[in-house]
């Protein structure tokens, strides 16, 4: 009988429960510096060559309400805990006057200012409209002023040394005036180095790109050995390039979004090493940074919804890390509404819409639109930013009325733009569950720019280059998914990348150098916002102020005048109530009279005005000088019961006017049968 083969049971301990990996909610690479050295250079070197051209650009636009003629900002190292006590305009206007529904309360940028003046602020000496406006405050000056701001060799012209300006001065000002208020002369006319303002928004927008490439690298780890081929590399790239970010850093006033950017992005970057770590630092960083970033500018509130999502997007936290993750941030953010509302005096630290809407259409492009018309016009707006985007030709920084022109929903590109954002939204939502790169780019897209739509608040004009600046990272992070992980070989993927950079880069380099000044800026802007009243304002003011007020050769003078004269009424037909344009439409009038010496032009002029804003100071004015020149005594006796009788009383039926302007033709010609008639008719009501 064969023996059985013996068989061992073979047993395994299996216990009885499996301890669960503990995986980290999100792995950040250390070391990144160190390994990413060749693209961090090229991004950096990038950001600051494209840009530094702009050392020898001066301020332009808004520079002179934020920096230049802020009467906070003047005040150096002293006028901080007012700028940020204080609503953003108070020291430019010198009061609060809440131009738009809301206020503006971004204290942040225009500290650095303030601290930059304290620096090199005694550099150069200009006089601009601030310091006149202080001067007229002293009655014993307030004339010589006047004669100042008509001076071509004086007003805003930069002096480089203080013995020049207070020599300047002496042609207004007696050796006794100028000793007496040196003090105040030369602080008024303090003028900053604008060199020093570039440089710095170069370099802070450097530093933001770095950041940017950081936090991409966090959120999309490198698939391939490549680093020219990574989504984050691609992407920050694009970024540093686009044409559209050329107002935010050539102008000076765009370091608000800068700084606003930056401190968005680094508190998402230090929410995530949060999730990451687990570290309570983190977590106080993030608050303390987005604080920074709102001060900036309060659309980083946006960012309180996009952090979560990333958190969502890109890491396994749970819903409670999450919820921890955003505790700091939304107590940053009531601290910025407190803050806020003791500054601007509000009723409701969470209404950042309130106030009266302006009826002004310089701040309020849709004051003149139904309803209908102005949501229309909104979309239509919102599609040009895809286009811009897409294709940043032609780039302007007006887009004041009406370079944009009122909309219905009866125009296809309405439609299209209502549709397409429909579906970017739709397409978004469905991307959550599958956590989809381009459905996060669109969030990223869209949330931010929701804060400038105007759908919600009024931003004050239609749109700005400078408004997409936080929601172009979305933009580039689609078009760097696209180019890096769905075109399908590295040489159609290069090729494209290569189109972009060519075409970015000459279009940045081509339109950086349209922010040099005022002039060239306008230069710009008329050939491609003609349809804009407020370009071509700017246009005559930047022609007048250059070229007319200073040429001393009167046929070519006249020449300039005319050429200035055809911008203002250009203007003034796009917006005939448009005060800053009557007003310059008025001083040109009168120049032209002084070199012409012609009455019935001028008169023409103070007519289409009077008909259109009933009276002006400044046509009040030279209506009393001409009272002593009896060379026009028929003309004015004319030109009274033209606007006294036929318009005002008879057309109008305004007593009140009519008598204004008769009464004035008698003083000039009481014994003028038709204002005699006039007068008796009057009487006789």
């Amino acid at each position: 009988m064969a023996k059985r083969k013996s068989t061992k049971k073979l047993t395994t301990s299996i216990p009885k429960k499996v301890k669960k990996l503990n995986v980290p909610d999100l792995i950040i690479e250390r070391g990144f510096w160190r390994k990413n050295v060749i693209p961090a250079l090229i991004l950096f070197v990038l950001s600051i060559g494209l840009y530094m051209q702009t050392k020898s650009f001066d301020y332009v636009l808004d520079d002179k309400i934020v920096y230049h003629e802020n009467g906070l900002v003047k005040k150096g190292f002293d006028g901080i805990a007012e700028i940020f006590g204080t609503e953003s305009m108070v020291g430019y206007f010198g009061e609060q006057i809440n131009l738009l529904p809301g206020s503006r309360y971004r204290p942040l940028s225009i500290a650095t200012f303030a601290i930059e003046h304290e620096i090199f602020g005694q550099k150069n000496y200009k006089i601009e409209n601030y310091w006149t406006k202080e001067f007229k405050k002293y009655p014993t000056l307030a004339d010589r002023v006047d004669k100042v701001i008509a001076d071509g060799n004086l007003f805003e012209v930069i002096f480089p040394t203080e013995e020049d300006f207070l020599n300047g001065l002496n042609v207004h000002f007696s050796a006794d005036e100028i000793n007496k208020y040196k003090k105040q002369f030369l602080f008024h006319a303090a003028y900053s180095d604008s060199g020093i303002s570039h440089v710095i928004n170069v370099l802070l927008y450097g530093l933001l790109v770095l950041l940017l490439f950081r936090l991409l690298a966090v959120l999309f780890p490198a698939v391939q050995s490549k680093w020219y081929l990574t989504l984050a590399f691609i992407s920050t790239l694009l970024f540093v390039l686009h044409p559209i970010h050329v107002e935010a850093v050539a102008n000076v006033k765009g370091r608000d979004e800068i700084l606003a950017l930056t401190g968005a992005l680094a508190t998402m970057l230090f929410t995530l090493k949060y999730i990451a770590h687990e570290k309570p630092i983190y977590l106080l960083l993030s608050g303390v940074i987005f604080l920074f970033g709102l001060l900036a500018k309060e659309h980083v509130l946006t960012f309180i919804a996009l952090i979560p999502l990333t958190n969502y997007f890109f890491t396994n936290s749970s819903f409670k890390k999450n919820a921890v993750s955003t505790v700091p941030m939304v107590i940053a953010g009531l601290i910025f509404l407190y803050m806020r509302n003791e500054a601007i005096g509000g009723d409701n630290m969470f209404n950042l819409s309130g106030g009266e809407v302006s009826k002004d259409l310089m701040n309020n492009p849709f004051a003149e639109m139904s309803t209908t018309e102005a949501l229309a016009t909104k979309f239509y707006t919102l599609g040009l930013y895809i286009k811009l985007l897409l294709f940043p030709h032609p780039l302007t920084h007006d887009y004041y009325p009406y370079h944009i022109p009122i909309m219905d929903w009866g125009n296809l590109s309405t439609i299209l733009s209502f549709l397409f954002y429909i579906g970017m939204g739709v397409f978004a939502v469905l991307g959550l569950k599958k956590k989809s790169i381009p459905a996060y780019g669109v969030f990223f897209f869209m949330i931010p720019l929701f804060a400038v739509s105007n759908l919600i608040i009024s931003v004050g004009t239609f749109m700005n280059d400078r408004f997409v600046f936080f929601s172009s990272v979305g933009f580039c992070i689609i078009l760097g998914y696209l180019i890096s992980r769905k075109l399908p070989s590295p040489v159609i993927n290069l090729g494209l990348l290569g189109v972009l950079i060519l075409g970015y880069f000459t279009k940045t380099l081509n339109r950086v150098p349209d922010w040099e000044n005022s002039y060239t800026l306008n230069v710009s802007a008329i050939k491609n916002s003609p349809n804009s009243a407020r370009a071509n304002l700017f246009m005559s003011t930047a022609l007048f102020k250059n070229y007319a007020q200073r040429e001393t050769d009167r046929e070519k003078k006249k020449v300039l005048l005319q050429e200035v004269k055809s911008y203002v009424d250009r203007s003034l037909e796009i917006y005939p109530n448009y005060g800053s344009a009557i007003k310059m439409q008025v001083k040109i009038a009168t120049d032209i009279y002084r070199i012409e010496s012609k009455i019935e032009p001028l008169l023409k002029t103070f007519e289409s005005i009077i008909k259109i804003r009933k009276t002006n100071e400044s046509i009040d004015i030279y209506l009393n000088h001409f009272k002593s020149n009896n060379s026009w005594t028929k003309e004015l006796a004319a030109f009274s019961y033209k606007i006294g009788y036929e318009y005002f009383l008879k057309k109008l039926g305004d007593r009140q006017m009519a008598v204004k302007y008769i009464n004035y033709g008698i003083s000039i010609d009481p014994s003028d049968p038709l204002l005699q008639k006039a007068v008796t008719e009057l009487q006789g009501q």
